[in-house]
């Protein structure tokens, strides 16, 4: 069994407690939905309320996105001399004439607001900074963990544990496309290799200090994580299914 950290982003609330049994996809978290962003348009600019609607760009049913004028006022002789630029995505529902607020309702994908459990499995610890859950549907690593959160179909590049010529990158072909690769030893050349073709993240046994240096400053878009050679043997009975790798919390989760 392991236990699975899941970090609770700000503002989410668990919506389980320790003890409780939790599925695949199963929401534990949530986050309240923003509230509307309202607009000042007579406190921004310091004019009379007949004045402030003349200065709107955008009114009631006009979408903004992130640099949008919604406002503009202008001197005696028609010049712009201020304007309200809003980084914020959503639509304008309405404009109140008496307040001089343009209130904004800002887009929000609901998926954004729910935090889903990975695993199946028992919750063993919840606080508002994580939950943990008590899982057979991860293991944990303590190596190195490089990129970003990714997933795919586990691929074991057999010719890397067999291979003692150091061809490994020799070996690494279209096979390898869309996959996550098990290999022996991890080095730049693979990885970098492995993005140009499609791969969508490396596991791997070791790594070097030089490598590692190198790769922190790429930036990765893929994961990479070292993990010990008897994670390696549990592993293999998972090849062609889908795993993710959890960059941050160093888990590789098993997906069906």
């Amino acid at each position: 069994m392991t236990s699975l950290p899941i970090d609770l982003p700000e503002g989410f609330v668990p919506l389980v407690t320790q003890g409780d049994s939790v599925i695949i996809g199963q929401i534990i978290a949530r986050k309240e939905a923003p509230k509307d962003e309202v607009v000042n348009i007579i406190e921004a600019f310091k004019v009379s309320r007949s004045r402030a609607k003349k200065t709107l760009r955008k009114g009631p049913g006009d979408r903004i996105d992130p640099g949008d004028v919604v406002a503009v006022k202008k001197n005696f002789f028609g010049k712009d001399v201020s304007k309200i630029v809003r980084q914020i995505s959503g639509t304008i529902i309405r404009y109140e004439r008496d307040t001089g607020n343009v209130v904004v309702r800002t887009d929000q994908d609901s998926s954004d607001l729910e935090l889903i459990s990975p695993v199946a499995g028992t919750v063993t610890l919840c606080n508002n900074r994580e939950i943990a859950v008590e899982t057979t549907g991860a293991y944990l690593s303590d190596g190195v963990t490089l990129g970003s959160t990714g997933e795919g179909t586990l691929f074991v590049l057999r010719e890397s544990f067999d291979d003692q010529s150091d061809n490994t990158l020799y070996f690494l072909d279209s096979r390898v496309e869309g996959k996550m690769v098990l290999v022996k030893v991890l080095t730049r050349e693979l990885i970098a290799k492995g993005e140009s073709i499609g791969v969508t993240g490396f596991l791997g046994t070791t790594i070097s200090n030089e490598d590692i240096d190198y790769l922190q400053q790429k930036q990765l878009s893929i994961p990479v994580i070292e993990i010990t050679e008897e994670l390696v043997t549990n592993l293999h009975s998972w090849e062609n299914k889908k795993i993710m790798i959890e960059v941050r919390s160093k888990a590789i989760i098993l997906r069906e």
